[in-house]
């Protein structure tokens, strides 16, 4: 295992797409701000009720949706980690259990409906989870002592799958318990416009990769608050509903 003296940071870039995290095609059914609720519950918390329920989805659908956020997460604590010549199903599994821990925490409030312009939005509150920097000295130094058992000749008698397993767990066994007590960043606020076409209404998808890059932040990162997109001329309509009715 070669030691690293410098993590390499985890690229929750603004380029990311989250397929999972997708707003189009849902039926009219719930105000904005509901709608946009359950899209992140699903996403993040494994939550399918209100997704299933207010917004016509199936509980498939939604299960599929929470596998590739969970799935992509873990891809990239793997990178993050320098595993990638590692990665086994147990070590993905390892990961992805990891990453469904660390989504749990995910914490973010969702504004009512408002106008600018000709178009609606919602505003996306985003607290960043800070686990990264929670858990770079215990990783650094489990790291330091992981190479050093190496050097030792602990692991002369093991395969190279399972000693890389074990260094996997160990990581995420710190990742885990750094999320029991989570840390989280300044609040980044994003705009995500609604697109309604009077019987379907989607979420743009810039807006939502937007959300999603601002969920995890980036080690080293001094994030603060701020605001996404905002317009000066927005004015407060009330969450608009499936009938134009404003929210209670």
């Amino acid at each position: 295992m070669k030691h690293h003296s410098k993590l390499v940071i985890l690229g929750l870039a603004a380029t990311l797409v989250m397929t999972s995290l997708t707003g189009c095609l849902h039926r009219k059914k719930t105000t904005y701000q509901a709608y946009m609720q359950n899209v992140l519950d699903v996403n993040y918390k494994g939550s399918f009720d209100g997704y299933v329920k207010d917004n016509d989805g199936s509980e498939e659908d939604a299960s599929a949706m929470y596998s590739d956020s969970i799935d992509y997460l873990a891809g990239q604590l793997i990178n993050h980690y320098s595993l990638n010549n590692a990665e086994t199903d147990e070590v993905d599994a390892i990961f992805d259990e990891t990453a469904k821990v660390i989504y749990s925490k995910a914490k973010y409030d969702v504004s009512r409906a408002y106008k600018s312009g000709s178009d609606y939005y919602v505003d996306v509150t985003v607290y960043p989870m800070d686990i990264l920097n929670q858990a770079f000295d215990d990783v650094f130094a489990y790291i330091d002592d992981y190479n050093k058992k190496i050097s030792a000749g602990d692991f002369n008698n093991t395969t190279k799958e399972d000693y890389e397993k074990e260094f996997a767990q160990g990581v995420s066994d710190i990742l885990q318990n750094k999320a029991a007590d989570m840390d989280y960043r300044s609040p980044v606020v994003v705009s995500v416009k609604i697109t309604d076409d009077g019987e379907y209404y989607c979420a743009d998808p810039v807006g939502l990769s937007q959300v999603d890059a601002s969920m995890l932040a980036i080690e080293g990162s001094q994030q603060s608050s701020g605001s996404d997109s905002s317009s000066e001329d927005s004015s407060d309509e009330g969450d608009i509903s499936s009938g134009g009715e404003t929210a209670e």
